[in-house]
């Protein structure tokens, strides 16, 4: 990959990448110096005029290959990753990056242009790696975004992992035609979990609270993400919140398991049974339904299951 860059006070602003890779990885450092700020329309096809005065930094391997560079911006992009070093991005860097699905920083990342994912409607997964405490800028980017995101924290170097998942939402105008008045009218339960911050930290007791209104307002499919993340990924994750997750699995199981058999979810099948979340009706129609969908594993699984579990009783006979 070649890149065009600045250098602003012994730190580099990367202005434009060529290269063939739709996955664009920013090096943490050039020549030394590091790579600190992300320039207005460094990823959009959509600035009028290409600087002059930059630096170019060139890999052996591109001369080979320059021939099939191209400009990776617009709807070619489909994944960025930022090095830690990463602070500050400019003015509508990714407008027009209408194939960008994911977005890796650090929350050392803390400065965000306008309209800066202005056209990013397929963006569904934020990647961000806790350096120094527990802000980030999640919430700022989540605002502009009206699409369900998955949300990745990793804190302690890799050691912990935290995975919470925000609904789509989206406002409707609605006029109150007698009283000549218009109201907004928000639609699922994502703009509720954007509420879930503190000071740019998120509130997972908050987060939790509001299941109830997703439960009654999401599809299954986004219930079951919402779930089975602070499930699999117990962050802050209180005994009330456990509970009442767990019992809406136990309650809605023969809605549950054909989502996670048609995704081959075994993850999710295996944390149903390490929170004790079978019946045994429950086992029985999820072996059915993974014998019928010839899951040959699942199936495996859930019969081993139920025999230690839901052992078989001995019939007893009256003389």
């Amino acid at each position: 990959m070649t890149i065009e860059y600045r250098i602003i006070e012994n730190e580099i602003e990367i202005i434009r990448c060529y290269g063939v890779d739709e996955k664009i990885v920013i090096p943490e450092k050039i020549n030394g110096f590091p790579v600190t700020m992300i320039a207005p329309y460094a990823f959009s096809d959509r600035k009028r005029q290409e600087e002059n005065e930059v630096l170019v930094q060139e890999e052996e391997s591109d001369r080979l290959f320059r021939d099939q560079f191209r400009l990776l911006a617009g709807a070619y992009v489909k994944e960025i990753v930022f090095p830690d070093s990463v602070k500050r991005i400019g003015n509508y860097i990714f407008y027009g990056c209408k194939n960008l699905k994911a977005l890796s920083f650090s929350n050392l990342l803390t400065q965000i242009g306008s309209g800066a994912f202005t056209g990013c409607g397929r963006l569904g997964q934020l990647s961000v790696n806790m350096i120094i405490g527990k802000q980030s800028c999640v919430k700022e980017i989540l605002e502009d975004l009206w699409q369900r995101m998955d949300v990745i924290f990793t804190y302690s170097k890799g050691q912990t992992v935290v995975k919470v998942v925000f609904p789509e939402h989206y406002e409707e105008a609605v006029e109150n035609t007698p009283a000549r008045i218009l109201f907004t009218k928000h639609h699922g339960s994502g703009n509720d979990y954007r509420q879930c911050f503190y000071e740019r930290t998120l509130d997972y007791e908050k987060y939790d609270r509001i299941f109830p209104l997703a439960a009654a307002r999401e599809k299954i499919e986004v219930l079951i993400a919402i779930i089975f993340s602070r499930l699999l990924y117990p962050q802050q994750l209180s005994e009330k919140a456990k509970e009442k997750y767990v019992a809406f699995v136990k309650e809605n199981i023969t809605r549950i398991l054909p989502v996670l058999l048609k995704g081959n979810a075994m993850e999710e099948i295996q944390c149903i049974t390490r929170y004790h979340a079978w019946t045994e009706e429950g086992i029985d129609a999820a072996i059915e339904m993974a014998s019928t969908s010839q899951k040959a594993e699942i199936t495996g699984y859930l019969m081993n299951q139920k025999q230690r579990e839901f052992k078989a009783k001995k019939k007893k006979y009256l003389l």
